[in-house]
């Protein structure tokens, strides 16, 4: 049956809002958490630090995820985890930056690790249960389109790395804990608030439908499509620069813009892919899309040139930008509203396993 609704593009940007505000917060982690590491003598934790995030990244999501579809089948409260991820993540940003005041020498600098900790778990609360919901933000045909936008804002932040970390240096690591913990908590009031009614009269309808069973081989599907997904990311984040650099030692002070570019290319393209590929079939183009990033990330691997390589890069950013707009729409077919934000926390966290895996080996 055709899907008639609307697509609610308030919702939508309420939605693309909190990301952008999650994205600038993980651009900052990344660039003081070396630096905190450091002056806080916490050189034996980094390796613990890496694969505690990389544990954090997979498992979180789909526990998050469990726990809201649980809460919302039981008392009808979707926000409830939701809510608890946005409140102490915007709570810890205030610790850490208490901390930070104080300074190495204070006796509070010992809650420092296990603040970092928290906050990667909290960071990964609400990641699943405000995905989840773009399924009631538009009808299925058009979830491409949402996904191409929300990707568009996402990688054009980190795209702008450069000039984010600029503005993080100009605030100061205190200051720019505090800014991160406002701008969480800012963002997910206003996605709570504007997502509140009509979205959860529309689950609370849905509900009410006959519910599909998630079978080992529509489990297995929405890993794969994670993974492949995740896959892209990894080799054009974590392992591309490290390629050049290693390989072509003219260009390695360029390999990090090189990267921005791509991610910033492969925004763009989403954008218009979304829009190319709403009335398509998905499967069909996740698996051409799969092909290509295949083909591209062989030739990133085993050429020995720098403009193949450039090349090889180039393609594998495309086809990750129609997996990105493609993949979550075609797990979402998978899913009764039941058990959709399990299913899209199984999704996130199976994206993060290659980076996570390549991070510890890149180290």
């Amino acid at each position: 049956m055709q899907d008639t609704r609307t697509l609610k593009w308030r919702e939508v940007y309420s939605l693309a809002a909190l990301n952008v505000a999650v994205v600038i917060s993980w651009i900052a982690y990344h660039e003081y958490q070396p630096h905190l590491v450091e002056r806080f003598a916490l050189g034996s934790l980094t390796d613990f630090l890496i694969v505690t995030k990389a544990i954090v990244l997979v498992l979180v999501p789909p526990i998050a995820g469990l726990l809201a579809d649980q809460i919302m089948k039981k008392s009808g409260k979707f926000f409830i985890v939701f809510t608890v991820g946005i409140g102490a993540t915007a709570m810890i940003f205030m610790v850490v930056a208490t901390i930070i005041g104080a300074g190495p020498l204070s006796s509070i600098k010992a809650a420092l690790p296990i603040m970092i900790v928290l906050w990667l778990i909290s960071m990964n609360l609400f990641i699943s249960p405000a995905t989840s919901m773009i399924e009631a933000f538009a009808p299925a045909q058009k979830l491409p389109v949402v996904m191409g936008f929300l990707f568009l804002t996402t990688e054009l932040i980190y795209a702008l790395e450069p000039l984010v970390v600029e503005l993080v240096h100009l605030f100061g690591d205190t200051l720019t804990f505090i800014v991160g913990g406002i701008l969480i908590s800012g963002t997910g009031y206003l996605f709570h608030r504007v997502s509140s009614d009509e979205v959860l009269a529309r689950k609370k309808e849905l509900l009410s439908l006959p519910t599909k069973t998630l079978s080992v081989a529509g489990f297995i599907t929405i890993i794969v499509v994670g993974l492949q997904l995740g896959l892209g990311k990894a080799l054009l984040v974590e392992f591309f620069p490290e390629n050049i650099e290693t390989k072509f030692v003219g260009y390695a002070e360029h390999a990090n813009y090189i990267t921005f570019g791509l991610l910033g290319f492969a925004a763009i393209l989403a954008f218009f892919a979304g829009f190319m590929i709403q009335n398509a079939k998905l499967e069909r183009v996740l698996i051409i899309a799969f092909a290509i990033q295949f083909v591209g990330i062989m030739v990133i691997v085993l050429s020995n040139t720098f403009y193949l390589t450039i090349a090889g890069a180039v393609v594998t950013a495309g086809a990750f930008s129609f997996i990105n707009v493609s993949g979550l729409p075609f797990a979402l077919k998978y899913l009764s509203v039941k058990h959709i934000t399990y299913g899209v926390g199984i999704y996130i966290g199976s994206s993060e396993i290659v980076s996570g895996i390549l991070e510890y080996l890149l180290r």
